[in-house]
């Protein structure tokens, strides 16, 4: 019998989830693949991508070392096709394996080879009619090894509907009022569990002698503030969620964000626009059952022999939807300008309204 050190690796949202035990486990099996997938499907983006690869059992080298080699990583070219499917319909359309290094999408350093980074890529409107709200969607990897198909399926959330702030005032006035709540609303229904909430806020930093704008280039400076980061929805099934955010935490995020890009703070002033943009973005129940899952085998009361969640026929990984919703044309009010001047932090850094 051989001593084999066992190796899962996945990315799933971006997190290295690597499960070491302090044990050798005797196995009678040889070098064995295991597929690990990770997708999120995404209405309003441009391209879809699936990361397909396949962690490992080896009789003969330590998995740290098996990891930085890309072969040992990836399927070779022609071991599999990638296809989604609308469920329902017969037709599969192809993914086309592609470097996400040169897709703009790069891999964290780490453990695990950098270079290639291999994707699977299919442009949105390549799907007649592109991913449709509410409807059923199928992964198919097929292995030319004629092993049965490896499938998973998700269901595309509703497009939200933002309801706080108040997208029907002229102008669209937002307010941050020290320890008063601000209240973020939006709809969904019950495919999208987990919420993120952005504010995408351009700000002018001018001479308070001459008015002359400082910033590089005469364009605004963009602040990108995680109002709400993983909030799950308020009521299963679909309806309502709302989130309360409290004006000092709006004054404290933008006294670190200006302090970090080494802006001065005196004889400046800083001008807010009137173009701030807030998008909420929510993912799918898949997401919610795999942060279940990790939060149920955590910390020194998880389970002995480590669940991991995986909604594939076969292998690890999750594949999951999201949908985007994005609001604009916010203008903060007078009183949160008044708030700005008043809290420590930000009294010195001289706030106006455009």
């Amino acid at each position: 019998m051989n001593k084999l050190r066992f190796f899962i690796a996945a990315l799933l949202g971006g997190v290295l989830v690597f499960n070491s035990c302090s044990n050798d486990f005797e196995l009678t099996s040889e070098w064995q693949e295991i597929p690990v997938v990770y997708g999120i499907l995404d209405p309003t983006a441009e391209n879809q991508y699936i990361r397909v690869e396949k962690a490992f059992l080896d009789p003969e080298n330590s998995a740290l070392q098996v990891a930085k080699i890309p072969d040992s990583l990836y399927y070779a070219e022609g071991e599999i096709s990638v296809f989604i499917q609308r469920k329902g319909e017969a037709t599969l359309y192809p993914l086309t394996r592609v470097d996400g290094n040169l897709e703009g999408i790069r891999r964290d350093t780490g453990i695990f080879a950098d270079s290639p980074n291999w994707l699977y890529k299919l442009p949105t409107n390549n799907l007649p009619g592109g991913l449709r709200d509410q409807n059923t969607y199928v992964l198919v990897i097929k292995r030319a090894n004629g092993k049965p198909d490896i499938t998973a399926e998700t269901t595309i959330p509703k497009s939200f509907q933002i309801q706080s702030p108040n997208i029907s005032g002229t102008p669209r006035v937002m307010q941050f009022i020290g320890n008063t709540p601000t209240n973020f609303r939006w709809t969904h229904d019950e495919n999208a569990v987990y919420f993120n909430v952005t504010l995408t806020i351009p700000y002018l930093e001018k001479d308070a002698t001459t008015g002359a704008i400082l910033n590089p280039g005469g364009k605004p400076d963009t602040i990108i503030w995680r109002a709400i980061d993983n909030e799950l929805a308020s009521e299963n099934g679909g309806g309502t969620t709302i989130k309360f955010v409290k004006g000092y935490t709006f004054y404290d995020m933008l006294d670190n964000e200006i302090d970090s890009i080494k802006s001065p703070r005196d004889g400046r002033v800083r001008v807010l626009g009137t173009t701030v943009s807030v998008k909420v973005e929510g993912g799918g129940r898949e997401i919610r059952e795999f942060l279940l899952t990790a939060e149920a085998n955590s910390g020194i009361t998880g389970a002995e022999l480590v669940q991991t969640y995986t909604n594939l026929s076969e292998g690890f990984g999750i594949f999951s939807a999201k949908n985007t919703k994005i609001e604009g044309d916010f203008r903060f009010g007078e009183l949160t300008l008044d708030s700005l001047r008043a809290y420590p932090r930000t009294r010195r850094m001289n706030f106006k309204l455009q």
